[in-house]
């Protein structure tokens, strides 16, 4: 006997047995063919049936519109994304978030720059650690950090992870002992034209913008026309003698005016021209004897040459002071080398990410903007800039750290503890009403994550125990050895 007549057989012997009626003539030709008869439905539980179990309910749930949009699916799905490096996780839909500025570019966003905006002990750093920095380094990418934020006797916080990468820490001092970025260097071209379409700032804008900051005044047109002729003349005279130009050179020339720049303001302004360089110069003096001594103002060291041959280029000024112009001198000189070295090297394609995290200390005054327009050409350059800030309310309204603020295509917002400070990243980011509550009651590690045309995302940053270790900064305040 088969399979299939058993299973008629038992199912007409059990449906007789139970006192069902005769099969009619389809069902028996039915089980004739070798069909199995439908079984009865399952027997319902008496005190179930009592209590309404199997009726339809009368009447639905009431709701909000607030809770019916978990119902639409097309909201609610979890992103299929899976180019780029993982951030964390989305604490809505427990999907893993992608926020790599390479990866989301061209789909998503426009300005790879990344802002992150938050209070102090929110975490900000552990995740710039790890991101934007050491996943980026294994990602194959290059980044280099401008580290201002001192870790103990061992220097700048990420000196741990340059000990880990095996990579040498360049430390910037002031009195000489210390790295050396020659504001004169050949590779801040003069006009920073390097012939391939791209134009980050050059030595004349670079410079222009050290003077003001110094001066506390804008130049004039007889003072830019002196120091660009200047700058000329000292370029010329070192390529004919073969040596490397250093600011000491432009500021003899300004104060003392040789028979050549005289000529080229023509016979008219002979007499006027002899002091057009007169205050700018002994600015430039002034900066090469005292604030930027040992820093800008002469040759470039060699670990600094060196220095984008490794993944990791960690650039330490956390013995730099806090006030006067040489940590915002030397952070924008950095920037504006790091902008033209990459446009030299634009055939290469690679990928740079360069870190400030302490971004307010380029917030102010000329070279703040000079910083901000290298920022500009982050496509042209492969160039994402990451800054770190912690209240939007410090600065002022037209201050070029807003600007940053504003134009980067990534932003992460952690905690704030302050009204004013949530309403102020509302607004300037355009986030839902009532986001300020949010923003204030996000715990440590959490933030909102806001990109292109995105809804925000409200996310958990996900650490490895190793990144754990990594991102340790709590050693000193914790008195650990």
């Amino acid at each position: 006997m088969t399979m299939t007549e058993l299973d008629v057989r038992t199912d007409a012997e059990d449906a007789t047995g139970l006192g069902a009626q005769p099969q009619s003539h389809d069902q028996s030709v039915a089980s004739s063919q070798g069909t199995v008869a439908r079984r009865r439905p399952p027997k319902r539980n008496k005190w179930l049936d009592r209590w309404g179990w199997y009726e339809m309910r009368p009447e639905g749930a009431w709701s909000t519109t607030r809770q019916g949009e978990a119902l639409n699916l097309a909201t609610t799905r979890r992103s299929t994304r899976y180019e780029g490096l993982i951030t964390g996780l989305n604490l809505m839909s427990h999907s893993t978030v992608i926020v790599d500025p390479f990866a989301l570019y061209g789909s998503e966003i426009e300005n790879i720059n990344i802002a992150v905006v938050g209070d102090i002990g929110k975490a900000k750093s552990s995740l710039i650690k790890t991101a934007t920095c050491w996943r980026q380094v294994t990602a194959g990418r290059q980044v280099v950090v401008i580290d201002k934020k001192r870790q103990g006797n061992r220097g700048g916080e990420y000196s741990v992870i340059a000990d880990a990468l095996g990579v040498p820490s360049i430390r910037f001092k002031t009195g000489g002992d210390g790295a050396r970025l020659n504001l004169m260097d050949p590779a801040i071209s003069a006009g920073g034209d390097h012939g391939d379409g791209v134009v980050p700032a050059g030595q004349e804008a670079l410079i222009a913008a050290v003077l003001e900051d110094t001066m506390q005044r804008t130049l004039s047109e007889t003072e830019i026309a002196a120091l660009n002729l200047a700058l000329r003349l000292v370029n010329d005279r070192a390529a004919r003698d073969g040596h490397e130009p250093i600011l000491a050179e432009v500021a003899e020339v300004l104060l003392s005016t040789p028979a050549e720049a005289t000529a080229e303001f023509g016979e008219v302004w002979t007499e006027d021209a002899r002091l057009w360089g007169r205050d700018p110069g002994l600015a430039l003096r002034r900066l090469c004897e005292g604030d930027l001594k040992g820093l800008v103002d002469s040759a470039t060291s060699s670990d600094v040459r060196q220095a984008l041959d490794y993944p990791f280029v960690h650039f330490d000024v956390s013995d730099l002071p806090n006030k006067g112009p040489a940590l915002r001198v030397v952070m924008t000189v950095i920037n504006t080398w790091l902008a033209n070295v990459l446009a030299a090297r634009s055939a290469e394609r690679k990928q740079t990410l360069l870190i400030v995290e302490e971004g307010w200390h380029i917030a102010e005054g000329s070279t703040g903007r000079v910083f901000r327009d290298n920022m500009k050409l982050s496509r042209g350059l492969g160039l994402s800039t990451v800054s770190a800030f912690h209240h939007i309310s410090d600065l002022p309204e037209d201050s070029p750290a807003r600007a940053l603020m504003r134009e980067a295509g990534i932003v992460f917002l952690y905690g704030q503890d302050r009204v004013d400070d949530a309403a102020d990243a509302v607004r300037m980011y355009h986030l839902p009403p009532g986001s300020e509550s949010l923003l204030m009651g996000l715990e440590k590690g959490q933030c909102l994550v806001k990109y292109g045309k995105a809804d925000p995302i409200l996310m958990q940053h996900v650490r490895s125990e190793f990144e754990v270790a990594l991102t340790n900064t709590d050693e000193v305040i914790r008195g650990a050895a």
